[in-house]
């Protein structure tokens, strides 16, 4: 690893972990966060849950303090939880740091984990689930199945001869801009050629230039990808990654998300220093219990 490389050994890592590849498929790391994403999907939904504040019924011989501060209304009742004391005990300004960021910041925690398993998971569940409820205009890589990853598909054609091919067939659509990147993919055997001028690369909002695909073996057009069209399901299904990087809404969006990151990784924190807590507390519980009965400590 050098300091070329470092950026996109992070990115590799972020949504891989770099798992090799084992009995002939190379998906397992994407999978692995995938699945991770949509745990985080319904913890999202549980941990709000979590923090909206339960009507006790009254007991008698409750504080008459006590008695007033359940009466509150809801939303009284729910608003400290959107507070970081910070004149408490250690452990309970990490319980309202864990708390508070995780509803200043739900909504956009949502997102993230929503579209990183639409973006792992695509092939498998997402597109699938899409397909069903909307229409959604499959690509050419949607129409095949890819080969296995020792198993590549030399191509026919090079990507110099790709890239004039593609031009030509821009230029009869009207496709102003040059072609700014050529991909092959050898487990497709299809070419992908991007469209965009100088500094554009990542499109309008961060959806992506105009695109060809080509077969590999012929050079056949197979279809195009134009940013922003096609039906609602497409665009939506576009907008997975803009959203997911912040992309989306240009600087502010990915300054927006970067610091998104920073509250999970507060919330890692923080929420295994609960969780390190509660487990001594029920231990220590469990040993006074047993010291009680008379148990020998060996006896645990």
């Amino acid at each position: 690893m050098t300091a070329e490389n470092f950026v996109s050994f992070l990115y590799v890592l972020h949504y891989s972990l770099h798992i090799p590849a084992m009995w002939g498929i190379d998906q397992w790391g994407v999978w692995l966060m995938g699945g991770v994403a949509v745990l985080w999907l319904f913890d999202s939904f549980f941990g709000f849950y979590l923090t909206l504040p339960v009507r006790r019924p009254p007991r008698p011989g409750r504080p008459a303090a006590v008695a007033r501060r359940l009466a509150r209304g809801w939303w009284a009742r729910w608003k400290p939880a959107w507070r970081i004391k910070t004149t408490g005990s250690a452990y309970r300004i990490n319980v309202d740091i864990h708390r508070a960021f995780g509803l200043w910041f739900w909504l956009l925690l949502f997102v993230l984990a929503f579209t990183a398993f639409s973006l792992n998971l695509y092939r498998e569940v997402f597109y699938p689930l899409m397909a069903t409820v909307s229409e959604v205009t499959p690509t050419p890589f949607d129409l095949r199945e890819p080969t296995p990853p020792d198993e590549p598909i030399a191509p026919g054609i090079g990507f110099a001869e790709a890239v004039d091919l593609a031009t030509e067939d821009a230029v009869r659509r009207g496709w102003d801009d040059p072609a700014g990147v050529v991909f092959y993919s050898r487990n497709f055997g299809i070419y992908m050629v991007r469209f965009f001028g100088p500094g554009e690369g990542h499109g309008t909002a961060g959806v992506g230039p105009p695109a060809l695909f080509m077969d590999g073996g012929d050079g056949r057009i197979l279809g195009e990808r134009q940013p922003w069209r096609g039906t609602a399901a497409d665009i939506f299904v576009q907008a997975q990654f803009p959203l997911h990087s912040g992309r989306i809404l240009g600087l502010p969006g990915r300054i927006v998300v970067s610091v998104t990151g920073l509250a999970v990784a507060a919330l890692s924190v923080t929420g295994v220093v609960i969780w390190y807590r509660k487990r001594a507390a029920r231990a220590a519980a469990k040993r006074a219990r047993r010291a009680g009965e008379g148990v020998p400590a060996a006896a645990e």
